[in-house]
């Protein structure tokens, strides 16, 4: 079965668009191999299976959590299923506190350790403080409760959270300001709660560069190809391997190793591109408007045109594979099956566009444009053919 991601945001590209759709499930294959023989022989489930036999305790903690208003009773209703949660990815249960440079301690959940005993990797946790139907809000937008942190003994001072001016302080700025600053600062960060699970990286921390896991949306849709991306992606075995390196991180050389091999290859698509693009625009001076093409210093011109036509195209093949920036509304299907790019493809393979470039042209590359109030740049080279539509 194909990994499907639906659910998992690929934030700033923690990995490339195109590793992820293409390459990842291949990269996987002998993980998922390792799970199948293991449960063959009796080992146990698979941790994807584990997972997806959460489902209905997900269901019944999104329901208990819409009648729950206070944070604190919505931490404890959220406890054990994160608990089984963390099970089924291979961490055991081990909540401590954490000391920071500035004398005040965070609450983890789990900690695993390189073998010198430096941390490797930290389990926060944090309580969603939106109205269930709202949907969830950002874990690293949200701050730590006093109820995550132990008691103390009679006599000892008390453990203090990080503040700014008396308030709470996220834990995007606790990472940032804090965490990763520590002298041995772990290398991954996970922050769970009842919505979300983010990924964060120490050394893509800098560019923002997450893994965004929306609980709702996964166990919602229940789709065991997605499941089993979630657990090769954040099981322990992946991020803090004991033996040599982290499978994550085997996916990282492998994405950026084929995030060259594509734009060696995009560079000579692009030069047969302009290729294709100049052809078919001769072709339509001759045969269409029955210009003649010899003897006239076009060359530099149509080179110039059939650029910029280029990279409208892979403009518009950008925004609609892109539909979370919000420029394309593919999930419209009036825009889908009559303005998009897409359309045009589908037309094309049954034959319908025939060689009427200048329609293609000023459909699909103007009319996205004009939807948004926008004007071509100039009046010249980008206008519609004389004798077009």
């Amino acid at each position: 079965m194909a990994l499907d991601l639906t659910g998992i945001s690929n934030e700033n590209e923690f990995y490339t668009h195109h590793y992820l759709a293409a390459i990842l499930e291949n990269d996987l294959k002998d993980l998922f191999a390792t799970w199948a023989k293991a449960e063959e022989e009796g080992k146990g489930k698979p941790p994807a299976d584990l997972l997806l036999a959460l489902s209905r305790d997900h269901a019944r903690l999104r329901a208990d959590f819409a009648r729950e208003r206070d944070l604190a009773a919505r931490l404890d209703l959220q406890r054990p299923f994160l608990g089984r949660l963390l099970a089924a990815l291979g961490y055991t249960w081990a909540p401590a506190v954490k000391a920071l440079s500035d004398g005040s301690v965070i609450p983890i959940l789990t900690e695993v350790t390189k073998r010198n005993g430096a941390p490797e990797l930290w389990i926060l946790e944090t309580v969603d403080d939106a109205e269930e139907a709202a949907g969830p809000s950002d874990p690293l937008s949200l701050a730590f409760l006093p109820e995550q942190l132990p008691g103390v003994a009679s006599g000892e001072d008390p453990l203090v959270l990080p503040s700014e001016e008396g308030s709470g302080v996220t834990l995007e700025d606790i990472l940032g300001d804090h965490v990763f600053s520590l002298a041995e600062p772990p290398r991954w960060i996970l922050i769970a709660n009842h919505g979300q699970v983010v990924l964060a990286d120490r050394t893509k921390w800098n560019q923002k560069r997450l893994l965004r896991f929306d609980l709702g949306e996964i166990y919602g849709r229940r789709n065991p190809a997605t499941f089993r991306a979630m657990a090769a992606l954040l099981h322990r075995d992946s991020l803090a391997a004991e033996n040599g390196l982290s499978l994550l991180d085997t996916l990282d050389e492998s994405s950026h190793k084929h995030a060259f091999a594509v734009s060696d290859d995009l560079k000579y698509t692009v030069r047969e591109a302009v290729e294709l693009l100049g052809n078919e625009a001769i072709y339509d001076l001759r045969e269409r408007l029955k210009e003649g093409v010899y003897n006239k210093e076009i060359a530099k011109q149509l080179t110039k045109e059939c650029l910029r036509y280029l990279y409208r195209l892979l403009f518009c093949f950008y925004v609609e594979a892109r539909p979370e920036l919000g420029y394309a509304p593919m999930k419209s299907e009036e825009f889908r099956t009559g303005y998009s790019l897409e359309s045009y493809l589908i037309s094309a393979r049954r034959n319908q566009l025939g060689r009427d470039l200048s329609t293609w042209r000023c459909e699909v590359l103007h009319q996205p444009c004009n939807n948004g109030g926008l004007t071509p740049l100039d009046n010249g080279a980008d206008d519609a053919p004389e004798g077009g539509e």
